[in-house]
Order: C-alpha cells, then sequence, then structure tokens
C-alpha cells in the first residue's frame, strides 16, 4: 500500500537535505539571504522580468512574504524540514479534501517523483544553498496559492460569465502577512483552517465530499443491469444489487429489508429518499431514468461537489439575516432566516437559450396586477405569429396596442394592423397585456431593479409546476405560489391573506413598496447539503458545471527551481507553466459557443422593466 504522499515526501526530503546540506559548514539561511532579499525586492518593485501575461506579478506576494520574515528560508533548513515544513506539507496533503487539488500546490519536481517514487536526488540537486533556497521559495508560492484559493476561489466568477452579477466575497485578508505571522507563531494549520469559507452551505459540502472520497477509497458503488423498471414485489440479484447501492448513500431509514433480494415497501422508501435527493419524481420505482442516476460513478459525483464548493467561495460568509433564494437548477425558491429556510415554494426558470441570470439584488416593492409590457423580441418572435395566424389572439389574450413606447404613446385598433407585413427588423408598435386570469405575470410580480431587467412573478400557466424540469422561461422567475411569498414580505404591513386576494380581485393595479426590503439572490448550485445532512444534486441544465470544470483545469504558472532549457542556470527564481490533467472530454472550445448563443434576458434595447 502505498503512503501517504505527503508522509512521503516528508521522509524523502529529510534524508535529502540530512545527507547533501553541508555547504562550507554555513546553514542556506545564512548563505542565501543576502540573494534572497534582492531577487525578491526587485521584484516587489516590479522591475525583473517574471511577469506574467496579464500583468500581475506573483512574486509580489512572495516577497512580501519573506520580508516578513527578514528573508531567510522558512520550511526548510541544514537538518531537513522543518516543524512549519511538516505542517505545510500536511496541509497541502489535506487539499483533495477540501475540493482542491494537492498537485497544484507542489512544485512539479516533487508532483512526478511522489507520482513515479523516484529518488528526488535523482531528479533534483540539493547541494548547494541556491538549490534549498529556491526549493523554499517554490513552497512559499504554493502555500500562498493554497491560500488564497481556500479563501477565494481557484477561478474568478466573471471570467465565465461577464454577466456574473452576484453579491462577491470582499478580499479583505493580507494573506502574505497572515502566513508569515502563522509560521513564526507556529499556528500554520490553524490558519489554513480559518481560509475556509465559514457558511453552513459550504460547510456541509466539505463534509458531504469526504463523504464521498471515502466511499470512492472503498470501492464505490455497483452499477443497477439494465433491464425491466424495477419496483414493489420484484426479486432478484437486480434488487439486490439496488439495495446495496442505496444502503452505501445512506438512503436508508432506520429499518433495513430483511431479504436485500426482496423490493419491499423498505426498499421503496429508499428509492424514494434517492430520487427527491436527485430532483426526480418519487414515484419509489427504478425506470430508466433513476437507473441513470444511481449509475452515475462517485467520481463525477465528487466533482460535481468540488465544483459547487469552488462557487461557494465567490460568496461572502453571510448573504444576509434574511434574504431569498431562487437556485436555478433546483427551480425552487426558499425564504430564509438565519441559516435556517423557512419556506420555499417550486419555481420555474429561463430555458437554455434565455438563460436566467446569477445576480443579487434588493426587492423593494411588488405589484398586484400589473401590466406586461411585451417585449420586443418576445413580441415579434413569439406573440407576431399567433396575431398573423389569429386575428381575435390580442383581443382573447387582453394585449392591447400602441403606436410607440412613449407614455403618451397612442392606442391603435389591433385589426386595423396588417400584422403580416411586420417582422424582427420592422415592429413599431408596443404591446402590453393588461390584468387578467390570462396575464402572463399573473397577479403579483416582485420587483428587485437589476441590470438584467429581471423579477419574479405569477403565472397563469400552473399546470406546468407539474413537471420535474422546468426551464421553461424567458429569463425570468415564476412562481407557483406567489400568494404565499406576497404575505410573508408584507406580513408586517397589515397585509394578510384576505386582503390581498380583495385587491386582486379589483383587476387595478397597485404598487406596494416594502417597508423592509430584503436581499434577493439568483444562484446556480448543482449539489448541496440540507439541514438534516441529506446530500441533493441536480442536473448541470445550462452546462455551467462544465464551463467551471473547463476553467479549473487550465494551468497556473509556477516558481520552480528550473533546469535545462527552463531557465538559465544562474537564475535563482524561475518561473514556468506545468500542463494539467487531460482536457475534457468535449471540444475545448464548445462552451464559448453555448455562451456566445445565450439571448439576452429582460430588458430590450430601452425598453423599461419588462420580461417573461
Amino acid at each position: 500500500m502505498k503512503p501517504p504522499f505527503y508522509l512521503t515526501i516528508l521522509l524523502t526530503m529529510t534524508a535529502i537535505f540530512l545527507s547533501s546540506m553541508t555547504v562550507a559548514g554555513e546553514a542556506p539561511e545564512q548563505r542565501g539571504s543576502s540573494e534572497l532579499k534582492s531577487e525578491l525586492t526587485s521584484a516587489a518593485r516590479g522591475n525583473d522580468t517574471h511577469t506574467n501575461m496579464a500583468g500581475s506579478n506573483p512574486l509580489i506576494p512572495v516577497a512580501r512574504f519573506y520580508q516578513a520574515v527578514g528573508h531567510y528560508p522558512v520550511w526548510v533548513d541544514a537538518h531537513g524540514l522543518r516543524p512549519q515544513g511538516e505542517s505545510l506539507f500536511a496541509a497541502i496533503g489535506k487539499s483533495d479534501d477540501d475540493g482542491l487539488e494537492s498537485d497544484d500546490y507542489l512544485p512539479p519536481f516533487l508532483r512526478e517523483a511522489w507520482r513515479d517514487s523516484v529518488a528526488f536526488l535523482d531528479t533534483i540537486p540539493l547541494n548547494d544553498p541556491k538549490r534549498c533556497l529556491q526549493f523554499d521559495v517554490a513552497l512559499t508560492d504554493g502555500v500562498l496559492r493554497y491560500a488564497r484559493h481556500l479563501s477565494r476561489g481557484r477561478v474568478t466568477p466573471q471570467s465565465l460569465s461577464p454577466q456574473w452579477l452576484a453579491r462577491r466575497s470582499v478580499s479583505t485578508r493580507d494573506i502574505p502577512a497572515e502566513l508569515a505571522r502563522a509560521v513564526s507563531e507556529g499556528r500554520l494549520k490553524a490558519y489554513i483552517e480559518s481560509l475556509h469559507p465559514n457558511g453552513q452551505a459550504y460547510r456541509g459540502l466539505r463534509k458531504a465530499l469526504r463523504q464521498y472520497l471515502q466511499i470512492k477509497r472503498s470501492g464505490g458503488w455497483p452499477a443497477i443491469a439494465p433491464g425491466p423498471t424495477l419496483q414493489r414485489g420484484d426479486k432478484g440479484f437486480r434488487v439486490e444489487t439496488l439495495t446495496h447501492r442505496l444502503k452505501i448513500t445512506d438512503d436508508w431509514s432506520p429499518d433495513i429489508p430483511e431479504d436485500p433480494s426482496e423490493y419491499d415497501e423498505i426498499v421503496e422508501a429508499a428509492v424514494k429518499r434517492f430520487q427527491r435527493r436527485h430532483g426526480l419524481r418519487a414515484d419509489g420505482r427504478v425506470g430508466q431514468r433513476t437507473r441513470t442516476e444511481l449509475n452515475i460513478p462517485v467520481e463525477q459525483r465528487i466533482t460535481r461537489l468540488q465544483l459547487n464548493m469552488e462557487r461557494w467561495r465567490w460568496y461572502p460568509d453571510s448573504l444576509g439575516d434574511r434574504y431569498l433564494m431562487v437556485n436555478i437548477p433546483a427551480f425552487e425558491l426558499s425564504v430564509v432566516e438565519g441559516d435556517a429556510r423557512i419556506d420555499s415554494m417550486r419555481a420555474i426558470v429561463g430555458r437554455k437559450r434565455r438563460q436566467t441570470p446569477i445576480l443579487s439584488g434588493r426587492m423593494t416593492y411588488l405589484e398586484l396586477n400589473p401590466f406586461w409590457n411585451i417585449p420586443r423580441k418576445i413580441a415579434h418572435r413569439d406573440i407576431l405569429p399567433k396575431a398573423v395566424s389569429d386575428p381575435t389572439y390580442l383581443t382573447r389574450q387582453g394585449i392591447r396596442v400602441f403606436d410607440s413606447w412613449d407614455e403618451q404613446a397612442r392606442e391603435l385598433d389591433p385589426t386595423g394592423i396588417t400584422w403580416e407585413n411586420l417582422s424582427a427588423s420592422y415592429f413599431p408598435y408596443r404591446l402590453r397585456q393588461d390584468p387578467s386570469e390570462v396575464n402572463a405575470l399573473g397577479r403579483v410580480k416582485f420587483m428587485f431593479p437589476n441590470p438584467q431587467s429581471v423579477y419574479i412573478h405569477d403565472t397563469p400557466g400552473k399546470s406546468l409546476f407539474n413537471r420535474q424540469q422546468r426551464s421553461l422561461s424567458s429569463g425570468c422567475v415564476r412562481l407557483e405560489t406567489p400568494l404565499v411569498l406576497a404575505q410573508y414580505l408584507l406580513r408586517e404591513q397589515g397585509w394578510d391573506r384576505t386582503r390581498l386576494e380583495t385587491a386582486i380581485a379589483k383587476e387595478q393595479r397597485q404598487t406596494v413598496v416594502l417597508d423592509n426590503p430584503i436581499p434577493v439572490h439568483l444562484v446556480y448550485f448543482t449539489a448541496w447539503v440540507e439541514a438534516n445532512g441529506r446530500v441533493n444534486f441536480r442536473e448541470d441544465i445550462y452546462e455551467r458545471d462544465r464551463r467551471l470544470q473547463f476553467a479549473l483545469r487550465t494551468p497556473e504558472s509556477d516558481l520552480v527551481f528550473c533546469r535545462n532549457n527552463n531557465a538559465q542556470e544562474d537564475d535563482l527564481l524561475a518561473r514556468f507553466t506545468t500542463p494539467k490533467a487531460a482536457p475534457l472530454s468535449i471540444a475545448e472550445d464548445s462552451w464559448r459557443v453555448d455562451a456566445a448563443t445565450i439571448e439576452p434576458t429582460g430588458e430590450v434595447t430601452g425598453d423599461p422593466m419588462t420580461g417573461l
């Protein structure tokens, strides 16, 4: 059995340093500090050549760290790894448990030597102080990047989507200075732990990741063989495989079936629990869709947990004392107070070509019996064909026609317009749907002004909420029970259910300003953990997991000891880029095509707050 990689490195590096670090009787920190100070001081001023293509200098945080510790090596000495060096390797060795990859934070020669079990002395000569300094600097660079990735994420969300408008975690930490203090005070382990996001959602995912990593180390779970739908009353080896599969992911209630090959009520209850965790219809039967979810390998579940941990690193620890959260892949709006979800309701979100954006806003008012000013694109693309085929369509739907978007626009008779002559390039009219039972916005609209002009609203199409997959709108969020949300928001303003229904029955537009505006967060999480510890997974409906995974595989530059053609032999601080893991099994640029075909949501070329 191969020992943990950090233990292998510890033992090997200790042997290397004990055997090789004797140069004229002086420790490397005594001989190299002046050269290290000279190189790093130059780097901090930005006057060297170690600047990446983006214009930022990765040596500046390294220089600031060594300035704080007096420009001496901190991880190694003449006898091998110091205690803080051992703590560093132990911390990086556990980075896989935290959704990161340990290889990202080790110098390339250590990665290769550990993987191939090659003696480091055969790979890297460490028989002079300069090599030891290079090794120390490479470790410092790695731990600084590790700290930054833990606290803020490895990828910036804006690099995935320029229209990422959610609330961003504010970076106020001085990581080089904090790391220097932690090293000097001997509390590196506690410092690394403090860098993790402190939110309950992140902590739940972190715990779930360790659970699924343990499942992987134990061999994963078995696949259910193809065959007819499994249901209560069935028996056989496929049922026995199913019961074993459900046991591995703790889908059992306290009761365990007496006969694992029999599909009884206990197995049926476990199947329903699994189905609810994965956004499937909980019918207790294992058909094609449920079997597909059961057979997804544990490695893919681990990846999904890691991706969603990365997303939570982008957010602040707190989203507010109370707030509304729409999780797009879950098709659900939650009302949150403190860390508790006090209510939830089913939602409909934008389809793939008209995606609901990720953003944070502040709900300030709502409208009862709202008008719907139909966006130009929806008017010519969706409404125009119906008006052409059915001259009575607009009248039946309560849609009025105006000659412009001006406030003083003149209303026109829709029967006097030759709709066949209109097109996407020529549509000079404004369409407005008045309050009614068929109004596309329903009876209430919740407003949180934002650059995308999306909002939350009612809908007359209640039957659509019976679907499990509900990416059906043009970008805005529809609610199944909007009056429940309205009553919650207005409960301290003298509005109860009766008053709401009375106002709605008048079919007159009414704006109600919230005395206490509430934050709104439209988020995208394909994995999360409930308060009871139940791990949930959902389909990546917008393929954002794929884009994020691709971005995480983009290589970063390392500060390393370079040999041969990588750098000049006398260059103390050389840089090069190491290739990451094999690319995804998709065309590298395919996600860019997907992003390019996404259509804008909400406001269209100057129209007022509109959308569907």
